[in-house]
């Protein structure tokens, strides 16, 4: 992992953010577009904290990526709280979240 790319990343995950926030519910037409990569990413950058942790090399990513993965959670809450209509979000992302749960355990 390179620092400026997760820095890069990162940048990118606060901008959708704050335009799920502005927009609301017609965001989740972009939401679907990257939905599975923001899954696939964050279930990377787990995967290399975890061996970061395990392995003892590579600790000065280990908070970047952190960061990265709370912000895009944060994208995700951020949609649901100024979204007006939870069921189209209920029936396209919600079972597709366990994965993230799956990472807590």
């Amino acid at each position: 992992m390179i620092p400026e790319v997760i820095k890069s990343i990162d940048f990118i995950i606060k901008v959708n953010t704050r335009v799920a926030e502005s927009v609301g519910f017609m965001y989740v037409s972009y939401l679907n577009n990257i939905f599975a990569d923001l899954l696939r990413m964050y279930g990377l950058y787990s995967q290399c904290i975890s061996n970061s942790v395990r392995t003892r090399t590579n600790e000065h990513m280990i908070k970047p990526m952190k960061q990265v993965r709370r912000d895009m959670l944060k994208l995700i809450q951020t949609y649901i709280e100024n979204c007006d209509n939870l069921t189209v979000f209920n029936e396209r992302f919600l079972p597709s979240l366990q994965s993230l749960v799956n990472d807590y355990q």
